[in-house]
This record gives C-alpha cells, structure tokens and sequence, in this order.
C-alpha cells in the first residue's frame, strides 16, 4: 500500500525518478496528488474542474496536465495553471482522457464522450511548440498509451471496444500509422483501462471491473495475471528505487455498500514489488528559441516567448508574468480561443 486515501476515481501514475516522487489525479474531485516515496505526507492540489491526466515538465516543478478545460501548465508550488490550449472547445459533451509524453517529448491525450455512447474520441498530440494534431479519431473511451522501449510501436487502449491498439511510432516525427488490434480483450476478466510498458518490451494493463493487472508479451498472449485487492484498478506506473515497484491507482465510484465492504482498499494506490523493472517517465520538451519574436505573417500573429509558441488569429490583450521555471511569459486572449 503507497496510499490508504479512498479517490473516487484514481488515475494516471506517473512516477517522477528526478524528485523520487508519486503524482496520480482524482478526476472527479479535481485533485492532483504527489507523495515522495518514503515521507508519507501527501500533498493535494485542487486544479477546480476534472483533472484526466498529468506528464512531467522539464522542470521538476512543473506538470503537464489535461483538464476539462484542455492543456494547462501546472506550477506545483502556487497551484497555478496556465492555459496552453484546448481542442475540445467546441465539443461540449467531450473532454480528454489518459495521456502520455512521448519518446521525444511531446504529449499525447486521447479524447472520450461523457457518455461513451458514439466512437467520437480523438487522439491527439501536442508538439513542443504548442501546435496540436488530430492524429486518429473514432474511440469510445481513449485510454492508456504508451510505447515500447525501442520507440517502435505505441500502445493505445480503447476500453470502449475493449481493445489495445497498436501503431507503428515514428520518434523523430511523431507520426503513427499501420493501426492494428494488438489485443481483443473481450474474453478477459473486466475492461482494459490504463497500461504501461516494462524495461523488457511487455505490457502491462490495469482491467477496471475484473481485479488484475495483466501482462501481454510484445506478441500479444498472456503472460501473467496479477490478482489485486481493488475491484476498479484503473492504471499503472512503475517507480521506486531502480523503478522496481509497480503503483497502481484505484477508482471507488459508484460502488454499492456491499461492494465497499467487500473492496475496502478501493480509491487506494497499492504498490506492488516488479518482477522486470520498468522506464523513466520523459518530461514534456518545450521547443528552445534563441530569441524572442513578434510580429505578422500573413494576418498570423506569431508569438515565440521563452520557446513556446502561441498562435492566434488576432491578438485581445497581452501582459507580461512570471512563470516559475519557465522564465518570463508574455500571455495573450486570442480571438476564437
């Protein structure tokens, strides 16, 4: 056991090997945990709307997080958030899912309907200088992603289908393609949900409603099922030292009496010992300029501040600020979003 709390909705572990330290999110209540391993005192940030998914920033205190209200910078010392940018806008009803950093730095999230009722999830990928991509659509419920050691395959749940999805991943430029069903997970025990890969190329997959991690070899059988003592196990991180304890996030949401009784450790983070260690999280890269511009390009404001890009099709009002470890930041409304 890592933490004996009761979340409603435990999600996204994400070990952080720089500061020896746990984050995870409830996202019904909006929170945002760390714990450093070993301290026993956990630190609680109300970012004040569901949080779905956190990635590692350069600097160590500083996340990447997808809110209802999109992509916004985290500052771990203040609470702070800063809005980076929000494909959802214009689709109410949706919002972001799970989400990861990539190889190379950048943040992937994948999207799902508050229903789960249509296939209208997206996957996206946000680059280091603030543009996204729409790089696949079509999922009921975006889940966990990951990729294997070697930065060839990327791994995607979509626990709506009950299926794990597998990409040919491009490091250098980001590019997936060549879709294909790793795993049909229908005849297993409870629905895939968040997953991480070990050291060895094998993958892990947290089963909401069945009881267990599984593990998948990169061929796809079964290799392993691990029972564990939460109904609604929802993901993994490995961390710790040598990154050989496996934190898994729990859920204790619309859980009956009954159900309570019989799981008690639901909403928990158990922590339980790897057999085969698993690999540091990459933090989001933030694109590094040598100077800072401003200035018109075809009715395109373009704004390069501190090596992040923003751009807006016309500018409402702009000050200046300060961004923790991110340096000196010019913010801007921009018209539309």
């Amino acid at each position: 056991m890592f933490w004996a709390g009761r979340a409603v909705l435990g999600e996204c572990p994400l070990w952080d090997s720089r500061t020896g330290t746990l984050y995870w999110v409830d996202f019904a209540a909006g929170t945002v945990f760390a714990q450093v391993s070993g301290v026993g005192h956990t630190v609680a940030i109300d970012v004040e709307t569901q949080v779905s998914c956190v990635g590692l920033a350069e600097d160590p205190q500083v996340l990447i997080a997808g809110l209802r209200t999109g992509w916004h910078l985290l500052d771990l010392r203040t609470g702070a958030r800063t809005f980076l940018a929000d494909p959802e806008a214009d689709r109410p009803d949706c919002r972001f899912n799970d989400g990861a950093v990539d190889p190379a730095g950048r943040f992937w999230t994948g999207s799902v309907e508050d229903s789960q009722a249509r296939p209208v999830g997206r996957l996206y990928r946000l680059d280091g200088d603030g543009r996204y991509t729409t790089v696949d659509q079509g999922f009921r419920c975006s889940n966990g992603i990951d990729w294997s050691p070697d930065g060839r395959w990327m791994y995607f749940v979509d626990s709506g289908d009950r299926v794990i999805y597998r990409y040919a991943f491009d490091v250098e430029s980001g590019a997936i393609t060549d879709r294909e069903v790793f795993v049909d997970t229908s005849s297993l025990q409870g629905v895939p949900d968040g997953l991480r890969l070990d050291a060895a190329g094998d993958i892990w997959c947290a089963f909401w409603g069945g009881a267990n991690v599984t593990r998948f070899t990169p061929g796809g059988a079964v290799a392993e099922v691990v029972p564990v003592p939460v109904l609604r196990p929802s993901s993994i991180a490995f961390g710790g030292p040598g990154l050989s304890t496996m934190y898994i996030t729990s859920a204790s949401i619309d859980l009956a009496e009954d159900e309570l009784a019989e799981w008690p450790l639901s909403g928990a983070v158990l922590s339980l010992a790897a057999s085969t260690p698993g690999r540091p999280a990459v933090p989001f890269r933030v694109a590094r300029l040598t100077h800072e511009t401003q200035g018109w390009t075809g009715g395109l404001v373009v704004l390069v501040l501190s090596g992040w890009m923003r751009f807006c099709n016309g500018i409402v009002a702009c000050s200046v600020g300060w961004a923790g470890g991110w340096g000196t930041m010019l913010w801007c409304g921009c018209r539309g979003g």
